[in-house]
Parts: C-alpha cells; structure tokens; sequence
C-alpha cells in the first residue's frame, strides 16, 4: 500500500485482484475436470463428456493433445471423437475467485 496525500486526508490505496478468471483474489486452484470415459481403447465413434465438480466454473479443452488455455473452445456439452487413431482430451476449469485448475488429460485409442 502507498499513502496518498489528498487536500489534507491521507488515503491508502491498494489493488485487489478483479476475481476473474485464471487469477484474482485467492491462491485456490479451481477443481480439476473430469473427463468421462477415462482413457483407452474404444471402438469409435467414442462421445466424451467433461464436468467439474466447482459450481459456475468454465471448462476449457483441447482435443488435439494441446495444453488448453483461456483462449481455447468453451466446454458446452459432450462431443464426440470419430476419427480412428491417437486423440488427447485435455481440458482445465476456471472460476471467478479461483486460481485456473491443473489440467485433467485422457488419452484414447479409437478403432
């Protein structure tokens, strides 16, 4: 904090965090994502779904084995993987207040 002298009256200012996602106030980490079904070898086409467990928070994911970021395609609902071959579902969770979670990973092999 740093004192601010203004027409007599010291005020003291200081910044607080704006609450929002990937920072803000608080070292919380937002719950991780879960990502059903876990990893393996499935026949396709394979529907993936996400949750977290964090109440209003937003899911972030990838499907192309990329590290998701707050930039990346808004989580809606389940989608499905068709293509045979590898695939990596990563996905993070964040929420005003919380710290941007540790990202959940699922590997699949689709035949």
């Amino acid at each position: 904090m740093k004192p601010l002298l203004v027409m007599g009256i010291v005020l003291l200012t200081f910044s607080l965090g704006c609450g929002g996602y990937g920072g803000g106030m608080g070292t919380t980490p937002a719950a991780m994502p879960a990502i059903a079904p876990a990893g393996g070898t499935y026949a396709t086409p394979l529907t993936v779904n996400i949750t977290d467990s964090l109440q209003n928070a937003t899911i972030y994911y990838t499907t192309d084995g990329s590290t998701p970021t707050l930039s990346s395609p808004i989580y809606r609902g389940p989608f499905t993987l068709s293509q045979a071959g590898s695939r990596q579902v990563q996905a993070i969770a964040a929420a005003g207040g919380y710290v941007t979670s540790s990202v959940a990973i699922a590997n699949f092999t689709l035949q």
